[in-house]
């Protein structure tokens, strides 16, 4: 064991190396988190495997574009572990996730020759070279397997959105789940192109400009999309869709209340201008978990639906930021400074974690995922980890080995993810003694998860629940 544990640390050493070399900034006082990287994969792998044989055209698609993606960390990891590379570069080797993932198109989907080679190409190249693009971009903001994260939930959402909509378009959506997906699909694709623009072509970082684009890419091209697809006015469904019942009203009128009290947290950390603790930005955990719990219970679609708008302005919002558009690009900025923490560096991304991880179960394409796996996020950063981080903070006087982490800190963890899990076993959640025991001895490992990583917990800790209750 020790001789694999050293092969490991020397493996990560020598990628950490080679990105130095190549100049591309690593989030500092982290290790590469190879680990992490291979999560989306392959929660998009065991979903599929979870599925019976009615699954959805678009979860198998999903499933074999996972085994693209996990080869593709694969290569890029053995890639960067050779000395003397040139990683910004495109590499032939990665080639095989490409050749591998257009043969699963081909003669798993049946999907047609030009469409599997197409896609298998571009899962092969995003899901290895851009990831080194991505860190680049933005140096210091990733580690190794946080960038590949987030690229490769890029990537699923991309191939997922492409294969549904030419879908949707030939067999309009009639369910409310159909009709939610093909909006947020659109309306993140537009959120994507506005982002990518705005990369590429500098006038459109002028606020001028920017909103132009922006209003003429709306009404020109992703409003006829939408209506074309839907066969209905978009605006009209989701207002009917919102207030429909007497719960997802009352359900709104909470969650609205929620976001007032965040609101005017933020608002007063801005005015009194002091940095916020980590026990403070720990808030907006507590509020997450208020939000997510009714919502997860009792309106799984229409929480969906709005965490998939949330998501989309979030990205819209830290885009303001970035470019400093007026009249929000200045206030957000002050935002920023007061509540980012060090792992925030050029960009705001413990929010959009948080949001991810809590999300990322029902975003999932899957039909058979029990519901305490889609309780993944709020177990482990809504209560282990907000726990974790308050106890500690207070009381936590003696440290891990390694690690700014205390003991009390996990043993706090520990224990409120169990009273947690106990009052889902009360409300009849969780229906059996097996899974009971799953669920605690998950809860247990993932504590010291939590105590011994130093990824962003809002991505890691969930996203390691969520994959080892699936399997």
């Amino acid at each position: 064991m020790d001789f694999l544990i050293k092969k490991y640390v020397h493996f990560e050493e020598n990628i950490l190396q080679s990105l130095r070399s190549n100049d591309i900034g690593h989030r500092s006082n982290a290790n590469v988190g190879l680990w992490l990287g291979m999560l989306v994969g392959f929660s998009a792998i065991l979903n599929l495997l979870k599925e019976d044989t009615s699954y959805s055209e678009i979860c198998l698609i999903v499933g074999l574009t996972g085994v693209g993606l996990v080869i593709s960390s694969i290569c890029l990891y053995l890639r960067l572990s050779t000395r003397k590379v040139v990683a910004r570069d495109f590499q032939v080797t990665y080639f095989l996730p490409a050749i591998v993932t257009s043969m699963l198109y081909l003669f798993v989907a049946n999907k047609g020759l030009l469409s599997s080679v197409t896609w298998g190409v571009t899962v092969g190249s995003l899901g290895t070279w851009s990831i080194i693009q991505l860190m680049s971009t933005f140096p210091n903001c990733f580690t190794l397997g946080e960038a590949t994260a987030v690229v490769h939930s890029c990537i699923l959402f991309v191939i997922s959105a492409v294969t549904n909509l030419p879908l949707r378009y030939h067999l309009p959506p009639i369910h409310d789940d159909d009709i939610a997906t093909v909006l947020l699909q659109v309306a993140i694709l537009y959120i994507i192109v506005v982002c990518l623009l705005c990369g590429y072509f500098p006038i459109f970082r002028v606020t001028k400009y920017f909103y132009i684009m922006m209003a003429a890419l709306l009404v020109i091209i992703f409003l006829p999309i939408l209506h074309s697809i839907l066969d209905q006015n978009p605006l009209t469904w989701m207002f009917s869709y919102m207030f429909s019942s007497r719960r997802k009203i009352i359900l709104f009128g909470y969650w609205a209340i929620c976001l007032l009290v965040a609101v005017i947290a933020v608002t007063y950390q801005i005015l009194w201008n002091f940095q916020a603790t980590s026990s403070i930005r720990k808030i907006f955990h507590i509020l997450a978990v208020l939000v997510y719990v009714p919502g997860l219970i009792y309106e799984q679609t229409l929480l969906y639906f709005a965490s998939g708008v949330i998501m989309g302005l979030f990205i819209f919002l830290e885009l303001v930021r970035y470019l400093r558009i007026s009249p929000l690009g200045e206030i957000l900025e002050q935002g920023f400074s007061v509540y980012a923490d060090e792992k925030d560096n050029l960009i705001s991304l413990t929010a959009l974690y948080l949001l991810s991880g809590l999300s990322f179960p029902l975003w999932m394409p899957s039909n058979n995922v029990p519901l305490v796996a889609l309780f993944s996020g709020v177990l482990t950063v809504g209560v282990g980890d907000t726990t974790a981080s308050i106890v500690g903070s207070k009381w936590g006087f003696h440290k891990w080995s390694n690690s700014n982490k205390s003991i009390e800190g996990t043993l706090a963890c520990i224990f409120s993810q169990a009273v947690s899990i106990c009052a889902l076993t009360f409300m009849g959640y969780i229906d059996s003694y097996w899974l009971l025991l799953r669920v605690l001895s998950l809860g247990f490992a993932m504590s010291f998860v939590e105590a011994q990583t130093n990824q962003v917990d809002n991505l890691a800790l969930p996203l390691l629940m969520y994959v080892c209750l699936i399997i």
